[in-house]
């Protein structure tokens, strides 16, 4: 039976599977299958886009993810409660070990934002900006966060768009910070666009939490930067 990492996790699995069966196989045996996505990565980056219900011949050694569904957030830079600061701290010294190693993560003391230094951007994208392969990207956390998730991302403003790219704008949207002209006037003086992106209502499922470290048992960081990826690999057709 070949073994395969499935969000970082080594698994057994049969020679044959399908979406739900890799989502089942990641550990949360109480998704539903419905409202997640999976993800066959490829060493040099991108990969393939499972539909639900698609069958996959395995081989042993490959790495699959699971993400949401995409699509919407909150209100933001309020103040979060101590525990919310624990949590968030948490997911994002977990997601600099894997996503951004050796490179500098600023983290807002109130824990609203996080900034990381080194966001490896998609081949597409990396061919739309010669000589760009990292770049600066940030989430901001709504107030109501691990309820609710980030909505949608920030990239340098002086960014192009690949030919099968949109939703990067100067403002935000629906819920998102950017949304008046206070904010739009931020992401400007700071250089920063808001790459459109929603979690559907209900495909968001963190973790019920009796202590903080338990954030690890449902959706959280680790989720939302896979979105992000995945986002820009495979934009929607809308």
């Amino acid at each position: 039976m070949p073994q395969v990492f499935i969000n970082g996790k080594l698994v057994d699995m049969p020679n044959s599977v399908d979406s739900s069966s890799i989502i089942h196989a990641s550990g949360r045996n109480n998704a539903n299958t419905g409202t997640r996505a999976v993800i066959v990565e490829k060493q040099n980056g991108g990969g393939k886009r499972l539909k639900p219900g698609e069958s996959f011949s395995i081989k042993g050694g490959e790495k699959f993810s699971t993400v949401p569904d995409r699509v919407k957030a909150a209100t933001y830079f309020g103040e979060k409660q101590q525990w919310q600061k624990q949590l968030i701290a948490e997911q994002v010294a977990n997601v600099s070990q894997k996503f951004f190693k050796n490179s500098t993560v600023e983290l807002d003391d109130n824990c609203n934002w996080v900034v990381f230094d080194k966001f490896k951007l998609p081949n597409d994208w990396q061919q739309a900006n010669p000589g760009k392969v990292f770049v600066r990207m940030m989430l901001i956390f709504p107030d109501q966060y691990p309820e609710l998730p980030t909505s949608g991302f920030y990239l340098p403003s002086s960014l192009s768009t690949p030919p099968n790219a949109s939703h990067f704008y100067d403002r935000g949207f629906a819920d998102a910070f950017g949304v008046n002209t206070d904010e739009m006037q931020a992401m400007a003086d700071n250089n920063w666009k808001w790459y459109c992106t929603h979690i559907k209502p209900g495909c968001w499922q963190p973790a019920r939490l009796k202590q903080v470290s338990d954030w690890k048992y449902g959706d959280n960081l680790w989720d939302i930067i896979k979105l992000c990826i995945d986002v820009l690999t495979f934009p929607l057709d809308d």
